[in-house]
């Protein structure tokens, strides 16, 4: 079962409209930059039916101060609130007449704003985006509406046995200096208390045209995004923004565990490696290592535990794409007990995570074929050519390379990169880092 790093937030949706999205041309992708610092990138699809927006700001969880976790989670919920120009209700009539779908989502390594509407609507769109992304007015009704959303999401969080157990792992993953080694929901003591002019200081220091990425993918011209966005934004006046740190990954020195309780009836268990994050020159054979492990059926984890075993109600292996250094790690939910021949029951989780690991060092032990090897790679290169199905997709993909500084270019070489990884690759990748493990484990509270 394959997690989706996005889905471990739930986004804010202000207007939601289904539309239907054509499969559309592709052109070579334009790219401009502002005298501000300003990024524009645009792919012009005549035959799209809808035009996607997709804003990127660089900053993340690093941003965050240690007392004020959370802030950055409140800042971009609440940008379309109201602006120094608009008022509340003036801005949900412009959403409305948009008619299209608005997101806001915080991210440990960026922040995304999309907005899906249709052609006839760019405008509109364009404006509204700018408007919320430079003149955002943190009201007090407004701020108190996004802490009481993020409030909501932390204990979403929580209740996921995923989500929880993947934070509790990363606690033992980074060292406690590291942002990831947080909730990605921020610290619900702070969001409580935060003020509106917290908010406003986070926005005025890190919301700068220097750190932001806009694109457009869709059936409006290149020349017409460049134009209107230059329009929009070229007066904003560039100040120094901070820059994200050279964050990273730090190798285990020992095997690390750590077992917890939450309420339910099943046992996750989640083991994980340290290993490079997404702008790894690694990371195409990171993630053909990730498909031999746990993605799909013919994978180490599903045919080894939940075929030949029975064992897992979810099982499977996940390599999120942070940039400040990630994690390979493998998963299995299961029934803590089972029940022997005298009607006995026996606890099976010491047993379940010992083959769990096994499984994730049978790479090592048990080499891969070319055949597997083979798999592998078509397994990724073609789930990555499934995702890129919607407009807003591949909005999505250009601009979040442009923005973490792989380039928009990576989009289009991710598959030949893959296609280029050799058996060689990923048995040094397993040998280097499949090494000290760390073990969460979350229990089911009696």
């Amino acid at each position: 079962m394959r997690k989706s790093l996005k889905g471990l937030l739930v986004p804010i949706t202000y207007v939601v409209v289904l539309v239907h999205i054509s499969q559309a041309s592709h052109s070579e992708p334009v790219k401009r930059i502002l005298s501000n610092g300003m990024v524009i990138v645009v792919s012009h699809e005549p035959s799209a039916r809808v035009v996607a927006l997709e804003a990127f700001l660089k900053v993340g969880m690093w941003a965050e101060p240690e007392d004020k976790r959370g802030i950055g989670l409140l800042v971009s919920r609440s940008l379309f609130g109201s602006t120094t120009n608009e008022t509340m209700q003036t801005l949900s009539q412009e959403i409305e007449r948009v008619g299209g779908e608005i997101r806001s989502y915080w991210q440990p390594d960026y922040t995304e704003i999309s907005i899906t509407t249709v052609a006839e609507a760019f405008d509109d769109a364009a404006w509204l985006l700018a408007e919320g992304i430079k003149n955002a007015q943190f009201e007090p009704e407004v701020v108190e509406r996004a802490k009481r959303e993020a409030l909501a999401e932390a204990q979403a969080e929580r209740n996921i046995k995923f989500r929880s157990t993947f934070m509790a792992l990363r606690t033992l993953l980074y060292p406690p200096e590291h942002p990831y080694a947080y909730p990605f929901t921020g610290n619900p003591t702070y969001i409580q208390r935060a003020t509106p002019q917290d908010l406003q200081d986070f926005h005025r220091r890190f919301y700068t045209p220097d750190n932001l990425v806009i694109v457009v993918v869709g059936n409006v011209p290149a020349e017409r995004v460049v134009e209107k966005f230059t329009t929009l934004f070229g007066s904003w006046e560039a100040r120094s923004a901070v820059r994200r740190p050279n964050l990273t990954f730090t190798p285990l020195r020992e095997p690390l565990s750590k077992v917890r309780e939450q309420a339910g009836n099943t046992a996750y268990i989640m083991a994980g490696y340290p290993v490079p994050g997404i702008t790894s020159t690694e990371y195409p054979a990171l993630t053909v290592l990730d498909a031999i492990l746990g993605r799909g059926k013919s994978s180490r984890i599903f045919t080894n535990l939940r075929d030949a075993s029975g064992i897992g109600y979810e099982i499977g292996s996940f390599y999120p794409p942070l940039s400040g250094g990630s994690c390979l790690l493998g998963f299995v939910e299961i029934a803590p007990y089972r029940i022997s021949a005298a009607g006995i029951p026996v606890l099976i989780v010491d047993d379940v995570q010992k083959a769990l690991v096994q499984q994730m060092q049978s790479v090592r032990t048990e080499p891969p074929s070319e055949q597997e090897v083979e798999r592998a790679k078509k397994l990724v290169i073609g789930s990555y050519a499934l995702r890129h199905q919607r407009v807003r997709d591949r909005a999505y993909f250009l601009g979040w390379y442009e923005c973490i500084g792989l380039g928009y270019q990576f989009d289009r070489q991710f598959a030949d990169r893959v296609a280029a990884v050799k058996r060689e690759d990923v048995l040094r990748l397993a040998e280097k880092y499949l090494q000290n493990v760390a073990i969460a484990v979350t229990m089911p509270r009696d």
